[in-house]
């Protein structure tokens, strides 16, 4: 059962706009991961295992970044805060690892390089989601999710459009790292010193153990099947935003600047559709808004097998990209609502390592797949669908507790002038 919380107020304007900010500067750079990096590495190698073994080791970082930011982050208590301590400290960190990583002349000191940026980047993601359940209560929470996915979505935007389909060609490839990195100090570091966390009161719990921290997560049956939807959605999903780009580019031969211009459709169209999403969402079994999402980006996955041109790649683009829209929206606040205040970073550092292993599996798994049928990319799709059916099952065997417990209610309020009409009536018999 989800945790007894207290009642927290609702968010303020200010506090959702920083939120949207920050969110805003991680999305940014994870496409800057997920497309910058691949396009980098293929300057140095063509090989598919290699290029995926080395866009691993972010989630391999996952192992340790994320349950020492979620432990830390439950205990300390900083001038700024504390999850914002971490964004404020990394997010300049990482800043400075993109701005020299054009100047690497060769693959090992670029190698180098991507690791520091990569365990900063996983610093940084793991503060996101705690600070949605800490400065957010539950029933806004989904609310809060859709314009912060606007807000990503619009930088994703942005800079897939015009900073890999513009910038990239006229200006050279530093100047797409140049915006990477301000935006890593402007939205993340800059607008984290302006949140104003509060101060949590632990419960009394047995000390933390490695085997409490493991049991603390599978030890309950909700938050169980919460861990295994983590570890085969992030497979589903980081196998097509891994390679999404090399396929484009190597096997169906499209330039990168068309690849830019089809892919930021995605965030544009969430940009249009997160907000009302959030206010949808919010009224349906969330179970069954994962397992909706999950069927229209398997839609995507079909087109992205089936494409053999520049225009199916707008297709793609606008069905695996609302898919995962609609699972981003519902995910992280459905996953909050089983979570107890006081160890809410633990929990989602738990949680997060299961993404992770999903993560490395995905992008080492499919780079060995693409390897076996001679560089051909198209592959990427096929292993896609089997996770994401996956997912769909694993999402739909979650309950909703919080959404049937409103439908309790109501049902009883219905019935309750009946009852009452009885009761009054029960002397004069």
């Amino acid at each position: 059962m989800p945790a007894t919380v207290p009642a927290q107020p609702k968010a303020t304007l200010k506090t959702i706009v920083l939120l949207c900010a920050i969110f805003g500067g991680l999305q940014l750079t994870e496409e800057f991961s997920n497309n910058v990096l691949p396009l980098a590495l293929r300057r140095f190698t063509e090989n598919a295992s290699l290029i995926g073994l080395v866009l691993a080791i972010h989630p391999l970082f996952g192992f340790i970044a994320q349950p020492v930011v979620g432990i830390l982050g439950d205990r300390i208590w900083t001038p700024v805060g504390r999850r914002a301590f971490f964004l404020v400290t990394c997010a300049p960190l990482a800043a400075l690892c993109v701005l020299v990583m054009p100047h690497m002349p060769t693959l090992g000191w670029f190698v180098v390089v991507v690791v520091l940026f990569q365990l900063f980047l996983a610093l940084l993601w793991g503060s996101d989601h705690p600070l949605i359940t800490d400065l957010v209560p539950g029933p806004q929470r989904t609310f809060v999710k859709g314009w912060m996915m606007a807000a990503g979505q619009l930088c994703a935007f942005l800079f897939v459009k015009f900073g890999i389909g513009y910038a990239m060609d006229r200006y050279g490839e530093a100047a797409v790292y140049r915006i990477a990195a301000a935006a890593q100090v402007v939205l993340i570091a800059i607008c984290a010193l302006m949140l104003k966390e509060t101060r949590v009161t632990p419960a009394p719990r047995p000390r933390l153990t490695v085997r409490r921290y493991v049991n603390d997560l599978l030890g309950d049956r909700i938050l169980r099947r919460f861990a295994l939807l983590g570890f085969v959605y992030s497979i589903f999903v980081n196998i097509v935003l891994g390679f999404a780009i090399l396929f484009a580019v190597q096997t169906v031969e499209i330039s990168k600047a068309q690849f830019g211009a089809a892919w930021s459709m995605q965030a544009l169209l969430a940009l249009i559709c997160a907000v009302p999403l959030g206010f949808f969402i919010e009224r349906l079994p969330k179970q069954w808004a994962l397992v909706i999402g999950f069927s229209i980006s398997l839609i995507g996955c079909v087109c992205g097998y089936l494409a053999r041109d520049a225009v199916s790649f707008y297709a793609i683009a606008l069905f695996f990209g609302f898919g995962y829209l609609v699972v981003e929206v519902t995910i992280k606040p459905f996953f909050s609502e089983y979570l107890p205040p006081d160890i809410t970073g633990q929990l989602t550092g738990a949680y997060n390592i299961c993404y992770a292993t999903g993560r490395i599996v995905a992008l080492i798994g499919a780079g060995w797949a693409v390897s076996q049928a001679g560089n051909d990319y198209r592959v990427i799709w096929m292993l896609a669908l089997v996770f994401g059916v996956l997912s769909a099952l694993v999402a739909a065997s979650i309950p909703d507790l919080r959404h049937e417990a409103r439908r309790a209610a109501a049902k009883l309020a219905r019935h309750q002038p009946d009852s009452s009409r009885g009761s009054a009536s029960a002397p004069l018999e």
